[in-house]
């Protein structure tokens, strides 16, 4: 990719205003511990020798990793052209909305190994959050710091592969029988009412509880866990399988990580390909094993509660956790209203709107990005599907393989062909009048 000079990239983003199309991006990747090593390697077409974890690819415009946009011949951070031409890109009512940034944030998320217990806040609770933490000198990327940014983080994860996870507390009723039937926790059990306030009240009495009450805890219901699987190896449809793996990776030595109490308060989730779970503020969850592409506001907001060896902080949790039991939904795409070969997965979220989107030689998917800017990610296409993105406004005609992805700037009209079989996935904006 060419070096420009100022004089250069002013030019190339003048010439962008006056004929918007399609752009190009390149997508950031997260080598976080959890990651696994091998999918979006493949997805990118790129070697890993060095078997380093691949956890997330980030697509959009946050911050701290913005996808890389090729603007005539120039390659340069999503977030510094929005800020160039906030209204091409973004469309004047979104921008007026979300402060002239892009409000979500398309990720491929890869996990190994679990995730953190973890939380997210609301948008005052962020604001607030970051504020206080911006007052006390904490930096952005103080390992200590909970508040990253002013934004919220509802987000939505649809699975491409079996993805197992933990999305908010079960019934209370369930949740009553495990105190009663797991001999560890009958201390808990004694008197526990099945309401949200004897909820919050057990939550917060383990999460605060010393680490030498943990480890006497949890210890020998690990042990006795243990013991079993040597008789007959648990099932990852079963919790105590992940309640053993989750202390193998997090615990040390003989003190155990309080995350584990949450694996048997919480729903365990297991999505098949095509399903997904939507997660609003203050949910409690943790992702499992498995792969699939996640939409969420943009902003990278986490409060945790265990299986980590990153920052937990308590007192911004329990703020932000919300105590009610229920049984975790499942969500299936549902066919767009206009009969094409794509499925929509809807949310409350006025940041996001994710689709699912089968395209062949036969078939083809157009449309116009009439709200704000969208981008696109080849998930499924093999070479020979010649996957092809063009702008008949602008005459620019985008040739892609798996894992490449565009963005359809505001107003732009374009159509996606395919000599084969390939799935795309489109984040947008939900136009909230249709």
């Amino acid at each position: 990719m060419a070096t420009a000079n100022s004089g250069q990239l002013s030019a190339a983003i003048a010439s962008f205003r006056n004929s918007p199309h399609l752009l190009l991006l390149r997508p950031r990747v997260q080598h976080y511990l959890w990651g696994n090593r091998d999918f979006i390697p493949s997805l990118l077409g790129t070697a890993n020798p060095e078997r380093e974890p691949y956890a997330e690819l980030w697509l959009g415009a946050h911050p701290e990793l913005p996808s890389l946009v090729s603007i005539g011949g120039i390659e340069l951070p999503l977030d510094e052209l929005i800020h160039q031409v906030p209204e091409t890109i973004l469309g004047g009512d979104v921008c007026a909305e979300f402060s002239r940034e892009l409000p979500y944030l398309l990720k491929v998320l890869c996990a190994e190994s679990p995730l953190s217990i973890q939380s997210h806040p609301t948008q005052a609770q962020s604001r607030d959050g970051f504020e206080r933490e911006n007052t006390a000198e904490i930096a952005l990327n103080a390992p200590h710091r909970s508040y990253r940014d002013r934004n919220h983080k509802p987000e939505l994860l649809v699975a491409v592969s079996d993805f197992y996870g933990l999305r908010g507390f079960r019934p209370l009723d369930q949740i009553a029988r495990v105190l009663d039937e797991v001999e560890e926790f009958r201390v808990f059990g004694r008197g526990f009412e099945s309401t949200p306030t004897a909820l919050k009240s057990l939550y917060e009495t383990f999460m605060r509880c010393p680490q030498s009450e943990v480890d006497a805890i949890l210890g020998p219901l690990v042990k006795r866990l243990g013991a079993t699987q040597n008789e007959r190896l648990y099932e990852r449809s079963e919790r105590e399988y992940w309640v053993l793996r989750a202390d193998a990776e997090f615990s040390r030595g003989d003190h155990k990580d309080r995350g584990l109490f949450s694996i048997f308060l919480l729903n365990l989730v297991y999505l098949r390909p095509g399903e997904a779970m939507y997660l609003p503020a203050g949910v409690l969850h943790a992702y499992l094993q498995g792969e699939g592409v996640e939409i969420m506001a943009n902003s990278n907001n986490v409060l945790r509660g265990g299986l980590t060896s990153k920052h937990v902080d308590v007192d911004e949790l329990l703020k932000s956790v919300t105590f009610e039991g229920a049984e975790a939904e499942v969500l299936h795409g549902e066919p767009c209203d206009d009969a094409s070969s794509a499925s929509v997965y809807r949310s409350p979220a006025s940041e996001f709107q994710i689709e699912r989107i089968e395209i062949n030689g036969s078939v083809r998917y157009a449309g116009i990005a009439d709200r704000s800017a969208e981008i696109f990610l080849v998930i499924e296409g093999g070479p020979g599907a010649a996957i092809r993105a063009v702008s008949p406004s602008s005459e620019v005609d985008v040739r892609l393989e798996r894992g490449g992805a565009f963005l359809v700037p505001h107003g732009v009209v374009y159509s996606i062909s395919a000599a084969e079989n390939a799935t795309l996935f489109k984040a947008a904006v939900p136009n909230n009048d249709a």
